[in-house]
């Protein structure tokens, strides 16, 4: 307090001490400022951010998925070139035999196909498809397959899929004409582990495939191979009108086609030939049994060779095919060659005026009854026969007479009803004769006849 109370005595003081300013003596002139310093321009920018928010943002738009329906729920970038399509397909049937007094067969509600269908295109080159079935409760790969495209002409394929052989199994398990194919496809092979390099020329004036394959036995699949040996098949189908403008000449086509390997069974593993009928009934089988002494197995060259063809235009469609197989077996120390041939000719004709074609019947006027609209029908018809060329099996004890026939014949009506392009009910009726196959006490004799009727409810996408 003390020192505060004597600075403020000494504040006069202090005051009159400072220099009284003169009021005469000129005045200095103000200070000048000194000009600003000049400020540095920002450096450039290293990109121009519009520009290239503008790029990104256009490659994000062309990138941006895209789902919707076609023929399967499909999800897909902007530009189409890499998709992705969930597809399935579902097969329900009945089978009823009629005049079957010794109740051999056996009437029953069953799923024919249990498959989902993938399939993806992938930078648009790549296509590839994966389509399991869990039909029987079990589960198969059907088809488990890529594809390199760069043309129409030149495609290769790898994986597993069917041979390119048979005319009507080439067809898609939905757009079959019957709900079960005729009897040349018990010949043909079906689906196998290989190589194709395919395509189409002018258009689809002429369609080819050649490949190389583990091999399997007639009218069967594979998921391996048992021996070293390969089979190779070759195609061609010719439509010479394709592209002339004819609507009554377009879709008419013909072609053939050859299989030929080397092939070695083992008594796990025969693969050796099995016929059924339209029905699914065995009426053709060689001998097996607990070892190699009495059991046939495939023991060399098999080759095949078939001709076939088929006419489409307005509501009319012709399918044909022969197919003729022949292969080296063995039972103990003896070998044969197992030689059969089958034929088959189908009719079809759309009592609704649509379009009859290879891959089934498109409704013009899908089902909706508050239009007055009912979808599309078609009846069919077909005829064919198989018969075992040689013989000689049946003497030399490769095949009991007693339980496989020699020959049969078959023929057959249906009815289909289209209510779209993704549903569809079959009724087929088939009859089928066959010569020996059955006993009379020790003595060979023809197996009866065999009647039945085959219902379908299908949806596919």
């Amino acid at each position: 307090m003390r020192i505060l109370l004597g600075s403020l005595l000494l504040l006069p003081a202090v005051a009159a001490a400072q220099p009284t300013p003169d009021p005469t003596a000129p005045s200095e002139p103000p200070p000048v400022a000194a000009p600003p310093a000049e400020v540095a321009p920002p450096p450039a920018p290293l990109y121009d951010d519009a520009k290239v928010n503008a790029l990104i943002d256009a490659r994000l738009a062309a990138q941006k998925p895209v789902a919707g329906w076609k023929d399967g729920f499909i999800i897909q970038t902007a530009d189409g070139k890499t998709k992705l399509k969930v597809g399935a397909i579902l097969q329900f049937d009945n089978r009823t035999f009629i005049e079957d007094s010794a109740g051999t067969h056996t009437d029953q509600f069953s799923f024919r196909s249990i498959r989902p269908d993938l399939q993806a295109t992938l930078f648009d080159h790549f296509d590839l498809r994966l389509m399991p079935d869990f039909a029987g409760g079990k589960l198969v790969v059907q088809d488990a397959y890529t594809d390199v495209r760069y043309s129409d002409v030149v495609k290769v394929r790898f994986g597993k899929f069917k041979v390119p052989f048979g005319l009507e199994r080439l067809q898609g398990e939905t757009n079959t004409l019957f709900a079960e194919r005729g009897l040349p496809t018990q010949l043909a092979p079906n689906r196998d582990l290989g190589v194709q390099v395919f395509g189409e020329i002018a258009k689809g004036t002429l369609a080819y495939q050649v490949g190389v394959f583990n091999g399997v036995a007639d009218g069967a699949s594979g998921d391996g191979d048992v021996s070293d040996g390969k089979e190779g098949a070759a195609r061609i189908f010719v439509k010479p009108f394709a592209q002339s403008g004819n609507h009554l000449l377009a879709e008419l086509g013909a072609g053939g086609a050859v299989t030929y390997g080397q092939k070695n069974g083992t008594l796990a593993s025969p693969d050796v030939s099995i016929f059924k009928t339209q029905a699914s009934t065995t009426f053709f089988s060689l001998a097996t049994g607990t070892t190699l002494a009495d059991t046939v197995v495939a023991d060399g060259h098999h080759w095949r060779a078939t001709g076939q063809a088929s006419y489409y235009a307005g509501p009319v469609g012709l399918l044909g095919e022969y197919v003729r197989s022949a292969e080296k077996i063995a039972l103990g120390g003896d070998g044969e060659t197992l030689t059969t041939e089958s034929w088959q000719a189908v009719a079809q004709y759309v009592l609704t005026g649509d379009a009859a074609t290879y891959k089934s019947v498109a409704p013009d006027h899908p089902l909706d009854p508050d239009k007055g609209q009912w979808g599309a029908f078609d009846v069919a018809a077909r005829i064919g026969e198989l018969r075992i060329v040689d013989t000689d099996i049946f003497r030399d004890k490769f095949a009991d007479l007693t339980k496989s026939a020699t020959r049969v014949w078959s023929a057959g009506i249906g009815l289909n009803w289209y209510a779209n392009k993704n549903f569809r009910i079959a009724i087929d009726y088939e009859r089928t004769w066959f010569r020996r196959g059955a006993k009379d006490g020790t003595t060979a004799v023809d197996r009866p006849d065999e009647s039945g009727f085959v219902g379908r409810v299908q949806t596919a996408f």
